[in-house]
């Protein structure tokens, strides 16, 4: 029972811990929240932004015309001023005539030099004329001659050619009789034969005739010496048969000796000629020599003509381009149109101071109006362009305004704007004309053609036109627009997040591409942020990235 107590002691003491750390947590957290930056949102909305441009500018004249006088005259009087009201009686000023007098002779003068330049270009280009057609008619009688005498050369060069391959084909259809390699071998064959037994049969005749006289010579050395035998051929030959008895030894001697002569010399009664074509060869020789002789006199033909042909080729060539060389037209040659364009303008000018010698020298305008701008002085010679320019009271005023490049966005032509002139009430009229200022690329010239009887030249005005965007997914108020130190744009969304105490709002920072903006809101592209998200519009602190935040109370 008593640990049941102790129990329920513990029990109680651990609950009052629990209840006592709850406390302090709680005040712990009023204390951290009461330290947080209060911040107030806005969640993105689909809208369409508008747009209002406001401008001031100027009522010009409508139309303006220009007072002409012929540049380089000298002006003797001006009688007009910028800003009077002139009519076509009104005297804007006049020229010096004795100035004119001497324009006008040396205008006289120019149209006279050119007169006679004209009527020596004239002549000439006769000469010309005549000097062309002459050289056509030489080039044409040279290239007839070059033809006639190239073709009779390159015709005797091709009877040449053919005479000489006349004589080559005469010549190769009667070719040498040779005696075929065969008949050769068969002829020197059977000579060899011959001499080889022919020297056999010598050589054993001589060989039986030598053991004769050696078997001779011994018999007589062992007689009575005798007088040796004469030689056998090439030598005396031995007597026989002056011995009345002879030994069987020598009688066999003096047989085979006998035979032996006697067949060699009947081998030599039979010769067999040794075979000699020398002279069979040199006629082939000389065949051959003849038969390249004759060749070579055919490519040469051959070369002669083909050269001729060239000759007249380039002959001809070289003939054709004369003749077409002088067929072509003469350089472009202008002077004489030039010169007769010169004499026309001189006399319009000289026809011009003329009619201003005539009129006295004096300038009107042409309609009524007002002066702007003088660009004559009295001494001075007229210039170029206008001498004096007055506004047409008749046409219609415009109002003139620079708009920006951020204004030009929202301004088209043919848009409707509301336009205060001085003291009157607004109206609505057209813009009529926007283009880029020539001298600032930066600002747009923006023109309103005023209906009859509106404005005055110089009156200022307000120009105002309003313009609704197209409808954008994501707007956003421009309070909730921040942009760093890189001219980056963004803004700071609630995103929650875990912390010491709990779920905590933190201040996430954001970069976004703005699309359009006006005044209030700013239209920016969709994905980085969607229409959940809750941006922070307002603080009482300045807010740096994860920043924790609390709800404005």
């Amino acid at each position: 029972m008593e640990s049941w107590k102790k129990q329920r002691k513990v029990l109680a003491a651990f609950g009052v811990f629990l209840v006592f750390m709850c406390f302090c947590t709680l005040v712990s957290r009023v204390i951290y929240a009461s330290k947080l930056p209060q911040v107030s949102v806005e969640t993105p909305r689909r809208m369409a932004l508008d747009h209002t441009v406001t401008a001031d500018g100027i009522v010009h004249q409508g139309r303006e015309y220009a007072v002409t006088a012929l540049s380089g005259l000298r002006v003797r009087t001006v009688y007009a001023n910028i800003g009077d009201r002139v009519t076509p009686e009104t005297l804007l000023f006049d020229l010096d005539l004795e100035d004119l007098k001497e324009k006008i002779q040396e205008k006289e003068l120019e149209v006279k030099k050119c007169e006679l330049q004209i009527a020596a270009l004239e002549q000439n280009r006769s000469l010309e004329a005549q000097k062309q057609q002459t050289e056509n008619d030489r080039a044409r009688e040279d290239y007839a001659r070059a033809e006639q005498r190239t073709g009779e050369t390159a015709a005797r060069a091709r009877e040449a050619l053919e005479d000489a391959e006349d004589a080559y084909e005469s010549h190769k259809d009667h070719p040498v009789q040779m005696t075929s390699k065969e008949e050769r071998e068969r002829q020197q064959e059977a000579y060899e034969t011959w001499r080889k037994e022919n020297e056999r049969l010598q050589k054993e005749a001589e060989e039986a005739r030598r053991a004769y006289e050696e078997i001779m010579k011994k018999e007589k050395e062992a007689e009575t010496p005798q007088e040796a035998p004469e030689a056998l051929p090439d030598q005396a030959e031995p007597e026989t048969g002056t011995d009345p008895i002879e030994s069987l030894e020598e009688t066999e001697a003096r047989k085979r000796y006998e035979a032996a002569k006697l067949a060699y010399e009947e081998h030599s009664q039979n010769p067999v000629p040794e075979p000699d074509f020398s002279a069979e060869d040199a006629a082939k020789a000389a065949w051959e020599e003849k038969k390249k002789s004759l060749k070579d006199a055919v490519s040469a033909a051959e070369d002669a003509a083909e050269d001729a042909e060239q000759t007249r080729s380039d002959t001809l060539l070289d003939a054709g381009r004369k003749v077409s060389d002088a067929d072509l037209p003469d350089n472009a040659d202008n002077s004489l149109a030039v010169s007769r364009l010169e004499l026309n303008v001189l006399k319009n000018e000289l026809a011009a101071y003329r009619k201003v010698h005539d009129a006295s020298g004096q300038v009107y305008p042409e309609a009524e109006g007002i002066i702007t701008r003088i660009q004559v002085s009295p001494g001075e010679r007229v210039g170029d362009g206008a001498a004096a320019v007055y506004a047409d009271l008749s046409s219609p005023m415009q109002f003139q305004v620079s708009l920006t490049k951020e204004q030009k966005k929202y301004v088209n032509q043919g848009d409707t704007a509301k336009l205060t002139l001085g003291n009157s009430s607004g109206q609505e009229v057209t813009v009529d004309y926007i283009a880029e200022n020539e001298s600032n690329p930066e600002l747009y010239d923006v023109r309103v053609f005023l209906p009859d009887g509106v404005g005055t030249i110089g009156q200022s005005g307000s120009f105002r036109v309003e313009a609704q965007s197209e409808t954008y997914a994501c707007c956003i108020p421009l309070s909730a627009l921040h942009e760093d130190s890189s001219k980056r744009n963004f803004v700071y969304i609630v995103s929650p997040r875990a912390g010491i105490l709990g779920t905590e709002l933190t201040a996430e920072k954001v970069y976004v591409r703005i699309l359009d903006q006006n005044d209030r809101y700013a239209a920016i592209e969709e994905g980085v942020i969607d229409r959940e998200s809750e941006l922070i519009v307002n603080s009482t602190e300045e807010l740096k990235d994860w920043d924790v935040v609390r709800y404005k109370e």
